[in-house]
């Protein structure tokens, strides 16, 4: 199979590697507390894509639950023998995936439409100013290009933020 859109990735340990069918909907980079812990760093990078358009192409990976703030189980799935993290899916919707964009093998070509919960952002972690910026979640229908929403909406999930 060929991979249109060139975007690959891997778990630190390369055990888990997965191809992208198409581009991702919408990146954002989350500047949560929740976010910094799990990652260690400043924020984390989440490309959001159909579950359907992410093909495993070695490993399994594994998944590991955590609570958020909202109360909504946040599936995180890492990888079984380095732990690493390779995607999320918050609340549980299962037809959507958050690709942790530091896992592609060319992260440079995802950056963030938009900088979320910058309200927890470290004070020392820039944000460029023509990202575009929410204090805390942001409204998709005013964020989200009009192919990136009709995408979403065809997965018959509740809105994000919802």
């Amino acid at each position: 199979m060929t991979n249109e859109t060139g975007h690959t990735g891997s778990c630190f340990c390369g055990a888990v590697q997965y191809r992208l069918r198409r581009d991702p909907m919408f990146v954002h980079a989350c500047h949560c507390r929740d976010c910094r812990k799990q990652t260690g760093g400043p924020y984390a990078i989440n490309a959001l894509i159909e579950r359907s358009e992410v093909e495993l192409v070695a490993g399994e990976p594994v998944r590991h639950t955590q609570q958020t703030g909202s109360g909504k189980p946040h599936d995180i799935w890492r990888c079984g023998s380095c732990g690493n993290a390779v995607w999320s899916d918050y609340g549980r919707r299962e037809v959507m995936v958050f690709i942790r964009v530091a896992t592609l093998d060319e992260p440079e070509r995802c950056p963030p439409d938009m900088h979320i919960f910058t309200r927890s952002a470290l004070p020392f972690t820039p944000i460029p100013d023509e990202a575009g910026q929410c204090r805390v979640f942001y409204d998709m229908t005013d964020e989200w290009p009009d192919a990136a929403l009709a995408r979403f909406d065809r997965l018959g999930t509740r809105r994000l933020g919802a």
